[in-house]
């Protein structure tokens, strides 16, 4: 007798136990999604920033030039292509941001040179390139490379900073 009401209890507290399901501990296992109180309310602090170009803004890009262009050179050969448009967009970059900081005379002959520059751009960007194609562009880099270190290098660019930055209207 004892152990039947044992059992009967047991099964009892089981069948009480499956119909009463396990949400309890259903809800403690699933994240709720967060709702933000609407009390509280966030703010943002908004500076403005009046940047001018300076001699040392154009400097620095001309130094991040040479070195991307130094880069360039340096990985023209090697099999990784995105390694390769990384360097010649960041080149490309660094010239336009020069050419906003130039006076309109001298940002006129430099437009010439990014202009020359996009052309490769779009060369290498196309795809792979045969050995012929590489010196033809291995030869152009050097030559503009040359070009802009002769006529657009910071020292001479010392007085042609003009006084607000310029948009860049090239081709691109």
């Amino acid at each position: 007798m004892e152990k039947c009401k044992i059992v009967v209890l047991v099964n009892i507290l089981a069948f009480m136990f499956l119909f009463a399901g396990c949400s309890g501990i259903k809800d403690k296992f699933i994240p709720k999604s967060k709702e933000e109180d609407p009390r509280i309310k966030k703010y943002f602090a908004v500076r403005e920033y009046d940047v001018h170009p300076t001699y040392e803004m154009y400097r620095k890009r001309y130094v991040l030039w040479k070195n991307w262009h130094k880069e360039i050179l340096s990985i023209l050969r090697d099999s990784n292509h995105k390694k390769i448009v990384v360097a010649i967009d960041q080149e490309n970059s660094n010239l336009i941001d020069m050419h906003n900081m130039l006076i309109d005379t001298e940002a006129e002959k430099l437009q010439k040179v990014i202009d020359q520059m996009e052309e490769i751009e779009k060369m290498i960007k196309k795809g792979r390139l045969n050995t012929g194609g590489e010196v033809r562009i291995r030869q152009k880099l050097e030559s503009l490379g040359r070009e802009i270190k002769r006529d657009f290098n910071s020292n001479k660019m010392k007085d042609c900073i003009r006084e607000n930055f310029k948009t860049y209207e090239g081709k691109t």
